[in-house]
């Protein structure tokens, strides 16, 4: 199990109530489009630098904000069944928080049940590493350029792991009345 593994039953509300504590710069429910991306990300890098102490922090957090929100915007998947609780197929919701000294991006949508392993073993694969190991395995996977059908080379989650120095925390929460999808949390810690 994960960091933070859980069999909970999912609220979408509470959830974005427990990632939205402290000083919020940015939280979104929703769709992730181009349009959106395009917009928020001026918003976040003047956020930072008005909100932010340190620069090498804030050079951290916003590489961290761009990457979650290109996964988001990459990686979820339309699923029907979201559509009458949710009022969206292709759900997703990302938080910025921020303390001065510290930040942390969270983000969130709905997984196929059958990818909750595939996940947690990456995850915990990258969290076991040092930071050696996880700047080899970064080069290795660069110079592999084995490109999924999405684009990335799921090159993402190790250059977080790399860049903050920090374990990658997750959850995922089974969906009421929807036993082939879970939620996936994520949350990266930059400090």
């Amino acid at each position: 199990m994960g960091a933070n593994a859980s069999t909970s039953v999912f609220d979408l509300n509470a959830w974005m109530k427990r990632k939205s504590t402290g000083s919020v710069m940015i939280e979104h429910v929703g769709g992730f489009t181009s349009e959106y991306i395009d917009s928020v990300l001026p918003a976040v890098e003047q956020g930072l630098n008005r909100f932010v102490d340190q620069e090498n922090i804030r050079k951290k957090a916003f590489h961290i904000f761009v990457e979650c929100i290109q996964n988001l915007y990459h990686h979820i998947e339309s699923n029907p069944s979201l559509i009458e609780e949710y009022g969206d197929d292709k759900l997703g919701a990302i938080v910025l928080t921020t303390d001065g000294s510290s930040c942390r991006v969270t983000t969130g949508n709905f997984i196929p049940r059958e990818k909750k392993a595939i996940l947690e073993n990456r995850i915990d694969r990258l969290n076991a590493m040092d930071a050696s190991e996880i700047k080899q395995l970064y080069r290795d996977t660069i110079n592999n350029q084995d490109f999924s059908s999405k684009g990335g080379a799921g090159i993402g989650m190790i250059d977080m792991a790399r860049k903050t120095g920090n374990k990658l925390l997750y959850d995922f929460y089974d969906v009421k009345d929807n036993p082939g999808v879970v939620f996936f949390s994520f949350d990266v810690c930059i400090n």
